[in-house]
């Protein structure tokens, strides 16, 4: 018959049904209502405690439920001899919440009452930042405490976690190690690594649980379960602005060349030492002599004599030539100012000088434009790549990553980077030659850290 929760469960027949002392578990009800173990005789444990006993949750007790035929149903049902806590005597029949419309999870009860009272070996990996894992001074696998046992020196989130969880669940902890002989074993299926030793003792239940901030690879995934207590997040590290810093000189030079980027050296030497001098030699070569010119060949000159027999200076106007090298000087001078200044300041009276000064203005014109528009470009360009905020942007930035193995695998397969742009562990230093630090009498995230200082 139906057992009225909707689902696709099917309840035994009457005739079954008649076989079951009190119809218990016939129908969508809450059988286990006035059952002994729901009458809570400890109430008062209940109302007072914290946190609160495991035995407390009583959620089920509540929950309608109903015997199922396991062949027939399609939803969630379990045989009864799991049922026992929940007060169940037959062993050979299936019930099912789910047929009912309600849920068969009391995984925190059920998780706290399967440790209570249990001793959990437990082996410690020493994470190389304690503050985001387990740590201690003498590294892996290290006794934890002092000779006399009154200091605990495994520090870290994930220790004190595991310390209070102990506390609640009523359950030990015994620190322990995996055997020795079986590193061995561990180096041929994963590699050299300490942490894929506790990894390998703990699928084969040499340990009960390895405690430290595991990278969860699918390697280390498909031979254990793994219980995450936060997310690991990879962080990408990048050299710093120089500007964050304070104004250095190395910072003051690289701004002060800045001015110069638009045009390559050749460029700038061109226009310095050819164009603008040949422009301004031109411009004195068309208006030297001419009337009204800047380039005249003679001036006047104030000379003041005074011989011996006279009291007063005697003041004299003379017409002196002008040296060429001094109008040479001034038209160099006069091209360079017209550059800088974006116009030509002399008085120009010469058809030759006046085409000669369209020839200057058109230069002038023509170099700002393009000095402007590559200045913009270069400095949007180094707005736009100077911050690296992504590891797709360090790959097309052309950066070179370092990195702890595990990590360097995972970015490596996620992101696409070529092995090449992953540093090697160095061999001279103990490791492999391969990307990514795993070195293995050594702390490879330190070493990851060594190296981005250089």
């Amino acid at each position: 018959e139906d057992g009225g929760g909707g689902g696709g469960g099917n309840n035994f027949t009457a005739a079954a049904n008649s076989s079951i002392e009190y119809m218990y578990g016939a129908g969508c009800l809450p059988h286990d209502a006035n059952s002994t173990e729901c009458s809570f005789p400890n109430i008062e444990e209940c109302i007072t405690n914290f946190p609160l006993p495991a035995g407390c949750d009583r959620s089920w007790c509540a929950r309608p439920w109903c015997y199922v035929d396991p062949d027939n149903c399609a939803l969630m049902n379990r045989p009864t001899g799991d049922k026992m806590q929940h007060g169940s005597k037959h062993h050979r029949h299936y019930y099912s919440y789910a047929t009912c419309g309600y849920m068969d999870d009391f995984t925190y009860t059920e998780r706290l009452l399967s440790l209570r009272g249990r001793t959990i070996k437990m082996a410690l990996n020493s994470n190389t930042g304690g503050w985001k894992g387990a740590y201690h001074p003498d590294g892996n696998f290290a006794p934890d405490g002092s000779d006399d046992g009154t200091v605990e020196k495994w520090q870290g989130p994930v220790v004190n976690f595991i310390r209070k969880a102990a506390v609640e669940g009523n359950f030990t902890l015994e620190v322990t190690r995996p055997p020795e002989w079986l590193e061995a074993q561990s180096k041929r299926f994963f590699g050299p690594s300490s942490f894929d030793y506790c990894v390998y003792a703990a699928a084969l239940g040499y340990v009960d649980l390895c405690v430290a901030s595991y990278s969860v690879t699918a390697k280390r995934a498909s031979v254990t379960p793994f219980f995450e207590t936060a997310e690991d997040a990879i962080y990408l590290v990048v050299p710093s602005d120089a500007s964050d810093e304070g104004l250095t000189p190395e910072a003051f030079l690289e701004s002060f060349l800045t001015v110069f980027r638009p045009f390559t050296w050749q460029s700038w030497l061109m226009i310095f030492a050819f164009v603008l001098p040949v422009l301004g030699l031109l411009m004195f070569f068309h208006e030297r002599g001419a009337p009204g010119s800047a380039y005249q060949l003679t001036h006047p000159v104030m000379v003041q004599r005074r011989s011996k027999y006279d009291e007063e200076p005697q003041t004299t106007f003379e017409v002196r030539a002008i040296p060429t090298w001094k109008h040479v000087v001034n038209s160099l001078y006069m091209g360079l100012a017209a550059f800088f200044q974006e116009s030509y300041d002399q008085s120009v009276v010469t058809l030759g000088g006046k085409i000669n000064l369209l020839a200057i203005s058109a230069f002038v014109l023509l170099v700002l434009n393009v000095y402007t528009a590559n200045l913009a470009a270069i400095l949007t360009d180094d707005i736009a790549s100077g911050s690296i905020d992504s590891v797709e942007a360090a790959i097309r930035e052309g950066y070179t990553f370092c990195s702890e193995r595990k990590v360097a695998e995972t970015v490596m397969e996620l992101h696409s980077v070529p092995p090449d742009s992953v540093l090697p562990d160095p061999v001279d230093l103990g490791g492999d030659g391969k990307p990514g630090f795993n070195c293995p009498n050594c702390a490879a995230r330190t070493r990851v850290f060594e190296h981005m200082r250089k």
